[in-house]
């Protein structure tokens, strides 16, 4: 009974060790990888697409309105970009063993590691387009469909 109780406590107190070391790891990859300017990246192009919705919204605002409402909302974002990245860091750490995080750090040092994240941001952008592109031709093909179930509907 009491090599069980200290078993318990042993593993307790090893446990937020791992979760830590995990926490350090993931980190560590996410900063490796760019993941954490994430944040800053979402941030600056979030602008114009708040501008549109604000607009819609409230479309009695001058621009001078419209540029002072963008700033208050870009300005509480930045200040909480450590919140994103915290969340980013925590979903590697859960998602990953402390053995794939430190294997994925090991990679990313190796130069084909390298090579793939200097590439990253310019293959995550063309993807980005692509599937733009692809969203509006798929709906564009899907219109004749949705036209077509709208009119049985009247």
């Amino acid at each position: 009974m009491l090599g069980a109780a200290f078993l318990t406590s042993l593993l307790l107190a090893v446990a937020p060790a791992a979760a830590d070391e995990r926490e350090v790891l993931a980190r560590q990859l996410a900063e490796q990888t760019g993941a954490v300017d994430l944040a800053s990246d979402m941030i600056g192009s979030m602008a114009p697409v708040m501008r549109a919705q604000i607009q819609a919204s409230a479309p009695q605002l001058t621009e001078a309105q419209l540029d002072a409402v963008i700033a208050i909302m870009l300005e509480e974002f930045e200040a909480s970009a450590s919140e994103l990245t915290d969340m980013i860091v925590m979903l590697y750490a859960t998602e990953f063993s402390e053995e794939e995080l430190a294997g994925a750090i090991a990679f990313y040092e190796t130069e084909l590691g390298q090579v793939l994240l200097a590439r990253m941001p310019t293959l995550m952008e063309r993807s980005f387009i692509v599937g733009q592109q692809w969203g509006a031709d798929v709906a564009e093909r899907a219109l004749p469909r949705v036209q077509e179930y709208l009119s049985g509907l009247e």
